[in-house]
């Protein structure tokens, strides 16, 4: 039987990866959502005249889409593990405070 080993969460790290995927969010949000409505309402695109050129046009909007449902769900992941770790820490506070009698 292998040993187990001890895993080390560092909350900074994992509130640094939450940062970093709302910032994604936020650019996905801010820019790719504008320039894929601009393409979508110019005249070569709504005419159909496009549609040979791009074909996986509509195809690669909805993949988009769950790209940025994939990464809401991943920052929710994240804020769960650090609800956890809070809680965790505030059970282990109120042990130690019981075992201290303070």
């Amino acid at each position: 039987m292998a040993g187990s080993g001890a895993i080390t969460v560092d909350p900074i790290e994992i509130t640094d990866i939450y940062k970093q995927l709302i910032a994604i969010m936020e650019d996905l949000q801010s820019n790719a959502v504008p320039a894929i409505e601009n393409i979508k309402n110019t005249k070569f695109y709504q005419e159909g005249k496009a549609m040979e050129a791009i074909e996986a046009y509509p195809e690669a909007n909805d993949k988009f889409l769950e790209l940025q449902d994939h990464y809401a769900r991943i920052s929710s992941l994240v804020i769960d593990t650090l609800n956890t770790m809070i809680e965790t820490d505030e059970a282990i506070a109120l042990k130690i405070i019981d075992a201290l009698e303070v």
